[in-house]
């Protein structure tokens, strides 16, 4: 996922989450806002499954962490134009997953 956001901020012409802009772009309630919630929805339910697979304690919870992190570095990066900031993105992501599975 991480990798992918890397990949995304660093390609040339990049303008952000097509999704979050169209979100912020429509008004709340209209069809094109709805499935624009709808993706967000998905990847965090998709997400979450992941988080269930590798035995985080709280899933969801995992998931909403790893997805607002992943929202906020596709407008960070558009944002700052830094790409080390999908560098911080992949490390608190890791802090995150380490703290929330079980140790071994």
């Amino acid at each position: 996922m991480f990798d992918a956001l890397t990949g995304a901020c660093r390609r040339e012409g990049y303008h952000g989450c097509a999704f979050i802009n169209t979100a912020a772009e429509s008004p709340a309630g209209s069809p094109v806002h709805a499935r624009t919630v709808a993706h967000k929805n998905a990847v965090r339910a998709w997400v979450t499954d992941l988080a269930r697979q590798a035995g985080a304690a709280e899933p969801e919870l995992l998931a909403r962490q790893l997805t607002l992190l992943l929202d906020g570095g596709l407008a960070g990066g558009v944002l700052d134009g830094d790409p080390a900031i999908t560098d911080a993105a992949r490390s608190t992501a890791r802090a995150l997953v380490d703290a929330a599975l079980p140790k071994r």
